[in-house]
């Protein structure tokens, strides 16, 4: 059945949800687009990991919202300016796919040149496990088997110094959650980095 755009959209919800990125009713906006959104990527990209697009696009419009004026008769349906997110993520993501063994390996090349090197000149050992966190990091955020909301979450609380609790409230899940997969990614990098620091051993 057809969702009609009266049955969807609210703008007052719309204007709430963009004055504030933190605000509990994103759980609201969720359960009110998700029968949209399903139905759009069944249709059309049958093939993407459904939950990973809803939660890039819901990324977006934490940034996108506070800028939206909802007006259907100049600027169109809020819905058409939805799945216009929507479908930017899923063409995204299975570029992605595609690019993604390329990466990796340019990735595990570009580890392997620099352990060889910083070997060879006796580099300094903070500096050598530095780099190897780093190129630990450039796997794991291309890596698409790592959900959006994990490296969106890492990212807001290690590069952004956000506070768990805030990035919580921003994905309407627990702090526990929060400091679960945070652990998990924690623990994912720290054997990374230890596989390409052994890559010249031997």
């Amino acid at each position: 059945m057809e969702v009609r755009e009266d049955q969807v959209t609210s703008k007052s919800l719309i204007k709430v949800l963009g004055k504030d990125a933190v605000s509990p009713r994103w759980t609201e906006f969720a359960d009110k687009y998700a029968l949209l959104i399903d139905g759009f990527l069944g249709k059309y990209f049958p093939t993407v990991d459904a939950a990973e697009v809803v939660n890039e696009t819901l990324i977006a419009l934490v940034e996108k919202l506070p800028l939206y004026q909802y007006d259907p008769d100049e600027k169109g349906h809020f819905r058409n300016y939805l799945l216009g997110i929507v479908r930017y993520k899923a063409i995204e993501q299975l570029k992605r796919r595609k690019r993604y063994d390329e990466l990796k390996q340019h990735v595990k090349d570009q580890a392997f040149e620099w352990t060889c090197q910083a070997r060879s000149y006796k580099a300094d050992l903070s500096d050598w496990q530095k780099d190897a966190y780093e190129a630990a990091l450039q796997q794991f955020f291309a890596n698409p088997d790592v959900s959006t909301r994990d490296k969106e979450i890492f990212r807001r609380i290690i590069r952004r110094g956000e506070k768990p609790e805030d990035v919580a409230s921003v994905f309407g899940i627990m702090r526990n959650n929060v400091d679960q997969i945070m652990a998990r990614t924690r623990e994912k990098l720290k054997k990374l980095a230890l596989q390409y620091a052994d890559i010249c051993n031997g």
